[in-house]
C-alpha cells in the first residue's frame, strides 16, 4: 500500500507543479455519508438487538488536490479512508475498513454546478472484530470501480455532492463477491 500511496502522491505533485504556475491547484478536505451494498455480516448481541456491516457504508473522509485544466474542466486526486462500524457493544464489535483512492473530472455546467466521475481504487479493505468478535477477520483484494456525482458550489470553497459508487469485493481467500455499490451525500471544502 505504501508503494502505492507514494505513486499517487509523485503523480498529484507533477500535475500540481505544472498547473501551481497558473494558479489553478488548490487542496480538498471532504467527508461523506454512504448507504448501500450487500451485508457483509450481521451480529445479534445479548440484549437482543442486531447489527449489519454493508459493503457501502457508512462514512468517508478524505483529502487531495484539484487542478483547474480548463475553466470549465477540473481533475481531482483524493485519498480516503471508508468505514462501516457496528458500534461499540459491552461484549464486542464489527467494523469495515478500506482505503479509496479517486481520481476524477468534473465539468462545470453553471456557476454553482458541476457533475463529473472517474475511477476509484480501493486497498486494504477487510472485516474485523473486536471484544467477543475479536477472532473475526476477512481480508478483501483490492478493487476498482467507478463513480457519477453531481456538485453544488455553496461558495467557491464549499461543495455539496451526491454521488453514486459501482464497486464489488472479492475475499482474499476465495468466495462470492459482495456488491459495493452505493450512493452518499458529501460535504468538501476546498482550500
Amino acid at each position: 500500500m505504501k508503494q502505492i500511496v507514494i505513486a499517487c502522491l509523485a503523480a498529484l505533485a507533477a500535475v500540481s507543479g505544472v498547473q501551481a504556475q497558473q494558479g489553478g491547484v488548490r487542496g480538498i478536505l471532504g467527508i461523506g455519508l454512504t448507504t448501500g451494498g450487500d451485508t457483509l455480516a450481521s451480529i445479534q448481541y445479548t440484549d437482543g438487538s442486531t447489527a449489519d456491516i454493508r459493503a457501502g457504508g457508512l462514512v468517508h473522509f478524505y483529502g487531495g488536490l484539484e487542478v483547474r485544466l480548463a475553466p470549465q474542466l477540473t481533475m481531482q486526486g483524493t485519498v480516503g479512508y471508508q468505514v462501516d462500524d457496528t458500534g461499540s457493544y459491552s461484549n464486542g464489535s464489527l467494523r469495515f475498513t478500506r482505503y479509496p483512492f479517486e481520481w476524477l473530472a468534473h465539468v462545470q455546467i453553471s456557476p454553482n454546478v458541476r457533475v463529473g466521475g472517474g475511477l476509484r481504487f480501493v486497498t486494504d479493505a477487510k472485516v474485523s472484530g473486536s471484544g467477543v468478535l475479536s477472532g473475526i477477520e476477512i481480508d478483501y483484494g483490492s478493487t476498482t470501480g467507478g463513480v457519477i456525482e453531481g456538485e453544488y458550489l455553496v461558495t467557491p470553497n464549499i461543495g455539496l455532492k451526491l454521488r453514486f459508487v459501482g464497486e464489488k469485493y472479492t475475499p482474499s481467500a476465495g468466495g462470492p463477491s459482495a456488491d459495493g455499490n452505493h450512493v452518499g451525500f458529501y460535504f468538501n471544502w476546498y482550500l
